[in-house]
């Protein structure tokens, strides 16, 4: 194996370790925020901390072991990513007024149920810093006598409640968010580009070289 070679391996090795250190952050992240975040950011969070490990650990085991198979599979998978990322940025364009409907209507269903079920607003009031559907005035509106202590910072009551809606404050969240994912898209595009490119150079040479060794 050239010099060539082996400083792909290990440039890819590097990217597979920080890679898998914030897969296993991820999922460390998500089951840290358990009883807290909304479900659908825990599933989230645990599929993608779970996919980037995986793919991770798959990679430095084919690279490590100039396994043609394995490092084949891998750079399917970053072949994967990419696409999906391309998606992200051509295909699937999101504007302010969506998200924030997407948004409301995440909160609408969850004070439907908090009418039911006192309790169910509590992880969006929690990581949100919220109260309420639109403000704290809802609860009055539908009886409640006291605010849950989740409207309050850190659940303490002889703090002033927080004023603003969920619908609002998850809506700045949302638009903050994909915001973020936008612009940081393509710097993410132009790695995994690289790690393709670095993976399928691996294959070849490892299959030249079992050739070469079967002679």
């Amino acid at each position: 194996m050239g010099c060539t070679s082996g400083c792909v391996k290990c440039f890819l090795n590097a990217l597979n370790t920080l890679n898998a250190l914030s897969g296993l952050l991820l999922i460390a992240i998500a089951t840290l925020a358990l009883a807290k975040a909304p479900f659908v950011y825990i599933v989230f969070l645990y599929g993608l901390g779970g996919i980037i490990f995986v793919s991770a650990i798959l990679g430095c085991c084919g690279i490590c072991q100039e396994s043609v198979c394995m490092t084949a599979t891998y750079g399917f998978l970053l072949l994967g990513q990419l696409i999906i990322s391309l998606l992200g940025i051509f295909g699937f364009k999101f504007s302010e007024e969506y998200i924030e409907k997407f948004a409301a209507e995440e909160v609408q269903r969850k004070w439907n149920e908090e009418l039911v079920k006192p309790g169910a607003m509590d992880p969006y009031q929690e990581v949100y810093e919220c109260c309420g559907r639109d403000s704290p005035d809802d609860y009055v509106a539908i009886g409640r006598q006291t605010l849950p202590t989740s409207c309050y910072p850190q659940g303490d009551t002889q703090k002033i409640h927080y004023m603003a809606g969920c619908v609002q404050k998850s809506s700045q969240n949302y638009v903050a968010l994909f915001s973020y994912a936008n612009d940081t898209n393509w710097i993410a595009v132009g790695i995994t580009v690289l790690m393709v490119i670095a993976a399928f150079y691996l294959v070849g040479r490892f299959r030249k070289q079992r050739i070469r060794y079967s002679y």
